[in-house]
């Protein structure tokens, strides 16, 4: 005992110094810690204290330089930019800021309330912490201030930048400059043709007179000629082997298409290729030459005219097949397409002159008189190349195919359904049969009135308003009415060949891209879907591209199309939740992403894991069918996650909703558990032979709520899962499929029972699939009514083969009972009604005794016996034999 007592003593005075030890340590720790987590604030706040007043400076330049106004494109953009740098610097600075206050402040949370007043104060180093946080907080909270405040004056000047270019680009649009038909405007044009012709030969002379650039300007002409020496048979062997050729029969849809992309990229890619190399390389070089602006406005007016007329030709070409009319896809009359090929190189020739001298002017900073003449010159070439294609017989539409026609994806258009009218309307009358019938003639359809009509006022209002000194304006007019028609013409040709493509990888029957898109959508109905989501992501994309190029031409810039681009992605705030289109698209790409994993990992367990081992089907699919619902879940929460939404907020909605969700759907959350619990103990799985509520049939599909059985007669029976778990469900092949055959027999008691036992066994052994083990046995039932009740019982290997076997084993028992002389006797009764006969006896005797009238009689049908007709009445009771009444 003196021993142990000792012991424990020992051990308390080493517990009791090793928590000294971890109290000293602790104390020493803690304000190190505290040290280590207060330094970074530190340097936060002294590096935010440094870059305040450099912030301060730069939004006060960028107002002073907003203030002076006449902000020309480089300025714009880079106070931009700048402005944008410097809110991205504060909103770090602000997040920094707020982490840093929520860190103290749950520190400060951390040492507890502050002593009450008449307290006892507490130690002095928590008090002196507890002043420090609450310090540290303040400052934290200034600094967001602060970063709040300097972001907000940055998003004014940049609104306010905004509104003053768009002001200033609008006050350009409606200056009134020389009026080009005044007397006075030409006076001042052979001085400023002059200068310009100086100032032309000037850079020529630059540029030409040193002999280094002479052998730039070699080089690139040999380079050009390269390209086009190694591209002009590229273009030959394209146009050839996939291009417009003759061909006995219509070719479909798609092959048009394909033939349509084909022209075009070799009618328009490679004369493109050398021009857009050339001139680029000229630009670049020109760009480090002094006094090179108008030979460098001259080769981008030269380019850009001569790559709106490669691609516009070489388009209406591949669309317009001028020599192949059956190839053509943009539905003209034949004749029509041809004048119309023809004109349109003369039209475009025309409207790049016109752009190439609106370009010459604007580079080469022309004097206001020499620039209202030329300009007005190039209005009034626009409007007349635009006349050229004016004339209606230009646009004639072609006569409806006597072919059914495919839509964009090669597919046939749907059959009208019954009670829908799909009368056509009778044939248009030529102008022969219109004659001798007295008929007016169909006047073919004209299509593009409305846009020609359109892009004629546009055209006719820019020559006019050149004419009446507002050039600036008719040139951004004609700029954007071609570069819309330009560009819209290609992005439909786009579209065509894009939305083809598409319908190509849809409907591809073998190779890699049939297997990837199986992998992700094996199902038809997905297919559809994922054709509908892919053309309208195709149109988005080229509405976004066309937005590019088009924007630019009402004066917005880069940057502010990005600063659009960008708010329009980061949404709007309503309520307190923040509608993100960004976020939207991103949640949607990943819900679709798991979702096609999850289908992938699906096909890969089922087809090369569990379809390789020997496993049941209805287990093979209760896998399956639990990797689905959990990949499901996955995809919606990580969605969700994506959104941005709080998970917590969702789950007090959850709760708060949960007793609604109780009551108004409880059996619907009865069908899902019910699902869940048929999924794990499968007390029926897919391919079992059921009979649920005297409904009978092959399980087809389990799902979460119901089950598909499919009857005997291919009529599918949604049945909730709830029925499959509080009710009795026979299960043909569950465990076993081995199922026993019953077939009732009954024989005359005149038949030897001996015989008919032999017989039934006899039977039972010579079918091929009844089984041996068990074997055939046949059982004496009872004693009928009519006769002595047999039953024979066979076992089948297989529940399919109920039918079939049950079927052959009846219809061999009716044979071998025929040859053998073996009767089944019908059920027969014997009904006796003595009141009414003795009541028809009275009844008859009256009438002999009133009348004297012999009794009536009746001869029967076999012997012709003679009996009276109270026997008759009597006996027709139980004999159910006709009788001829005399």
């Amino acid at each position: 005992m003196q021993t142990s007592f000792a012991f424990r003593r020992r051990i308390g005075r080493l517990l009791a110094a090793l928590m000294l030890c971890g109290a000293l340590a602790a104390g020493a720790v803690v304000p190190s810690a505290l040290a280590q987590s207060a330094a970074p604030a530190a340097e936060a706040a002294a590096d935010f204290k440094t870059k305040l007043p450099q912030w301060q400076n730069a939004l006060e330049r960028a107002a002073n330089r907003i203030a002076g106004g006449d902000l020309a494109n480089t300025e714009y953009e880079t106070l931009r930019a700048d402005l944008a740098k410097i809110q991205h610097e504060v909103r770090e600075a602000g997040a920094a800021a707020s982490a840093a206050r929520d860190t103290a402040q749950r520190m400060l949370d951390a040492l507890g309330p502050p002593p009450a007043q008449g307290a006892p104060p507490e130690e002095a180093g928590i008090a002196a912490e507890r002043k420090r946080l609450s310090q540290t907080i303040g400052e934290a909270e200034g600094r967001a201030k602060q970063t709040e405040l300097i972001v907000t004056r940055a998003d004014i000047l940049l609104r306010t930048a905004a509104d003053q270019r768009m002001t200033q680009l609008t006050e350009q649009i409606v200056r009134r400059g020389p009026v080009p038909l005044l007397p006075a405007t030409w006076a001042a044009l052979p001085e400023q043709t002059a200068y310009v012709q100086e100032r032309i030969g000037r850079a020529f002379g630059i540029v030409m007179g040193d002999d280094e650039w002479r052998g730039r300007l070699y080089g690139l002409g040999a380079l050009a000629a390269i390209l086009f020496l190694v591209a002009w048979p590229v273009r030959r062997v394209l146009l050839r082997r996939y291009g417009h050729r003759d061909l006995e029969e219509r070719p479909s849809y798609r092959q048009r298409v394909v033939a349509m992309a084909v022209e075009a990229l070799a009618r328009c890619l490679v004369p493109l290729v050398p021009t857009l190399v050339l001139s680029g390389a000229l630009v670049g070089l020109l760009r480090d030459a002094a006094d090179a602006g108008p030979l460098t406005a001259l080769v981008v007016g030269v380019s850009g005219g001569l790559t709106a007329y490669f691609l516009v030709t070489g388009v209406a070409r591949a669309t317009l097949a001028p020599d192949h009319p059956s190839w053509q896809l943009a539905n003209l009359d034949p004749e029509s397409a041809r004048r119309l090929v023809r004109r349109v190189p003369l039209v475009m020739i025309g409207l790049a002159l016109a752009g190439t001298g609106i370009a010459l002017s604007e580079g080469m900073f022309t004097p206001p008189e020499l620039r209202s003449i030329t300009g007005f010159g190039t209005m009034g070439l626009i409007a007349v190349s635009l006349l050229f294609l004016y004339p209606d017989h230009l646009w004639l539409a072609a006569p409806p195919p006597d072919a059914e026609e495919t839509d964009d994806c090669g597919c046939p258009e749907p059959t009208p359904t019954a009670g829908i009218d799909v009368t056509l309307p009778p044939p248009a009358a030529t102008p022969a049969v219109a004659e001798a019938e007295d008929v007016p003639p169909v006047r073919p359809r004209v299509v593009g009135l409305r846009l020609r009509l359109l892009i004629g006022a546009v055209a006719l209002a820019s020559l006019v308003a050149s004419g009446a000194g507002y050039l600036v304006g008719a040139i951004y007019a004609s700029k954007l009415m071609l570069t819309t028609l330009i560009i819209g013409g290609v992005l439909l040709v786009a579209r065509g060949v894009l939305r083809e493509l598409l319908c190509v990888l849809l409907e591809r029957g073998s190779g890699q891209v049939a297997e990837v898109r199986d992998i992700v959508i094996a199902t038809d109905r997905g297919r559809r879907m994922l054709g509908q989501a892919g053309r309208t992501v195709i149109d988005g994309l080229l509405l976004t591209v066309a937005a590019f190029f088009l924007l630019p031409l009402t004066g917005m810039t880069l940057s502010e199309m990005k600063g659009l681009a960008d708010g329009f992605l980061s949404g709007v705030t309503v309520g307190g939740v923040r509608i993100a289109p960004g976020d939207i698209m991103s949640a949607l790409m990943v819900l679709g992403v798991v979702v096609a994993v999850t289908r992938f990992i699906q096909r890969q367990l089922d087809e090369r894991i569990l379809g390789r081992v020997n496993m049941d089907d209805g287990v093979r699919n209760s896998i399956r069918m639990g990797v689905g619902y959990l990949g499901t879940t996955m995809a919606v929460l990580m969605s969700v996650g994506t959104l941005g939404l709080d998970l917590s907020s969702l789950a007090m909605i959850a709760s708060a909703l949960s007793v609604g969700i109780g009551f108004g759907l409880q059996n619907v959350v009865s069908n899902f558990i019910s699902g869940l619990i048929m999924l794990v103990e499968r007390p029926v799985k897919v391919g079992d032979w059921v009979v649920v509520n005297g409904l009978e049939g092959t399980v087809r599909r389990i799902s979460v709520r119901a089950t598909e059985i499919q009857t005997f007669q291919r009529a599918s029976v949604i049945i909730p899962n709830s029925e499959f778990i509080s009710k009795a469900v026979v299960n043909w092949t569950l465990k076993d499929k081995t199922t026993r055959i019953e077939i009732k027999v009954r024989v005359t008691y005149d038949t030897d029972a001996r015989q008919v036992y032999a017989l039934l066994l006899r039977i039972g052994y010579g079918h091929a699939q009844v089984l041996r083990n068990p074997e055939p046995i046949v059982m004496f039932r009872d004693f009928g009514p009519s006769g002595p009740e047999f039953e024979l019982r066979c076992f089948v290997a297989n529940t399919e083969h109920i039918i079939p076997v049950r079927n052959e084993l009846r219809m061999r028992i009716l044979e071998q009972f025929r040859e053998q002389g073996i009767q089944m006797p019908f059920d027969q009764q014997t009904v006796h009604m003595p009141k009414v006969e003795a009541m028809l006896e009275v009844l008859l005797a009256e009438r002999r005794a009133q009348t004297g009238v012999p009794e009536l009689q009746v001869v029967a049908d076999g012997g012709g016996k003679v009996v009276p007709l109270a026997d008759t009445l009597a006996n027709t009771l139980n004999d159910r034999g006709p009788r001829t009444a005399t």
